[in-house]
């Protein structure tokens, strides 16, 4: 069900070293974040400006200024939403430093912060999968080296094609866990990424029951203007709401959403014309996020939701999301 918002509501710990014993609590700086996430198997990101800190602040927390360190531990958790419905939406490892002068009277300490980037960069599977094995057992052991790196299963592999398919015959995995994933989400069709519970990982035809929880969108509840239908889905935008995560089922009027006009230029991609039509909507208005940016100032009038989504019974399904691009550059 759909909820009005009323008083916002913002938290910001940074650890000061690799330990996280010990945290700095910015909330009640002005700051302004992003935070940028995808099931595109990469890192969600928050890209942090807290401005106006001292420079004992700043010295404090232990990460050399201007370097990227990305295996640095030092953990960064951000709690957003409203009085009466705030949530963790986003914790991850700190991996850059760096201060600067925004005008003549404002400095800013600038933060920069990955989910699952150890485990993406460095998680490493050496196994040997015997023949029979369901493709659940595979995404487990894939999963299990991810978890010395700070990730865990969270989501686990969709049900629907948890025991579809076995192994005809055994087989070994000697290679990077991103890549193994990669591979395995390929083969069974699904999206994954790396987000603040842990791994993702929904169907790309996505099924729904009556009892997982959907989040209504109106303008009564945080819908601003009306979704538009592109390439990439249906890309709308509301007030930030801890409840919609990647992979959340989200109700919206199909009335509401514009269509992109017919591009007649040469270089025009198919599959962008192909969006005007209404084959990428959802019959009932139920539809899966694919893609979630969360921006906010908690001094100035920023404080959306920028989503992405795919229309769960929906004849067309969108390309791969890259709306939003990820900080790091793998």
């Amino acid at each position: 069900m759909g909820r009005a918002n009323w008083l916002r509501y913002f938290k910001l710990t940074v650890a000061v070293d690799g330990t996280n014993t010990t945290a700095l609590d910015l909330s009640n700086f002005r700051v302004r974040f992003t935070i940028s996430q995808a099931v595109v198997g990469k890192p969600t990101t928050a890209d942090i400006f807290v401005y106006n800190v001292a420079k004992s602040t700043v010295d404090s927390i232990q990460l050399v200024e201007n370097q990227s360190v990305g295996a640095s531990g030092i953990r960064v958790i951000i709690e957003a939403g409203y009085e009466d419905d705030h949530a963790v939406v986003f914790q991850g490892d700190l991996w850059w430093k760096s201060v600067g002068r925004e005008n003549e009277t404002d400095t800013f300490m600038r933060l920069i912060a990955a989910t699952g980037d150890k485990a993406h960069q460095y998680a490493v599977v050496n196994a040997s999968i015997p023949k029979g094995a369901t493709q659940e057992q595979i995404f487990n052991v894939v999963a299990k080296s991810m978890a010395d790196k700070g990730v865990t299963s969270g989501t686990g592999i969709p049900q629907e094609v948890a025991t579809v398919t076995k192994l005809p015959r055994g087989k070994v995995l000697y290679m990077m866990s991103a890549k193994a994933m990669q591979g395995l989400a390929d083969t069974n069709n699904f999206l994954w990424g790396y987000g603040t519970n842990g791994l993702i990982a929904i169907p790309k035809t996505p099924t729904f029951d009556q009892s997982q929880d959907v989040v209504v969108l109106t303008s009564e509840t945080g819908l601003i203007g009306r979704p538009k239908m592109t390439v990439n889905g249906v890309e709308l935008q509301c007030l930030i709401n801890p409840r919609i995560d990647v992979g959340t089922f989200i109700q919206i009027d199909n009335r509401s959403v514009q269509r992109d006009a017919y591009d007649t230029a040469v270089k025009a991609d198919i599959m962008k014309n192909a969006a005007t039509t209404d084959s990428m909507l959802s019959a009932d208005g139920l539809y899966q996020v694919i893609a979630r940016e969360f921006v906010g100032d908690t001094r100035g009038t920023e404080w959306y939701a920028n989503l992405i989504a795919s229309g769960v019974n929906a004849e067309v399904k969108p390309m791969t999301p890259t709306a939003y691009s990820t900080f790091a550059n793998y």
